[in-house]
């Protein structure tokens, strides 16, 4: 089902978008965040950099997620992040949950993204922490 999210109609039964978009969308946000990463790894020191590629990486997914629900990637897919509760886009506190979510999921072997694929709503570990959806919009 594809959600209205301009009128907040996302509901339980909204089921969020699949496995393998979810997938295309995160590996073109790997690549905006993985380039200046790499650049990152050639002029400073490697724990600098380390340091530093880990901030913008969060930053940039909680900047997005929470500004207007699409990185780049879930923009080029058609897809948003947006709160399952109120059908709207995420607070910088839901965000940051999301994001601590992200961390859950990927702990034992990557287990809580690849549950996107096994449920019945395509809700991943971290958007059923966060209360989150990633929907299709047009």
């Amino acid at each position: 089902m594809q959600a209205d999210v301009t009128q907040g109609t996302v509901n339980s039964e909204t089921v969020s978008a699949d496995f393998f978009t979810r997938l295309v969308a995160y590996l073109i946000d790997a690549v905006i965040v993985g380039v200046p990463f790499f650049v990152l790894m050639i002029i400073l020191p490697m724990m600098l950099a380390y340091v530093v590629g880990l901030v913008l990486s969060i930053g940039y997914l909680i900047y997005f997620w929470s500004t207007t629900g699409q990185t780049f990637g879930k923009k080029a897919m058609g897809l948003k992040v947006v709160s399952a509760e109120h059908g709207g886009v995420l607070t910088a506190q839901e965000a940051g949950l999301r994001y601590v979510g992200y961390i859950v999921s990927s702990i034992p072997f990557s287990l809580g993204f690849f549950w996107i694929i096994w449920d019945p709503n395509h809700d991943g570990w971290h958007d059923k922490i966060a209360k989150t959806k990633v929907i299709k919009v047009s």
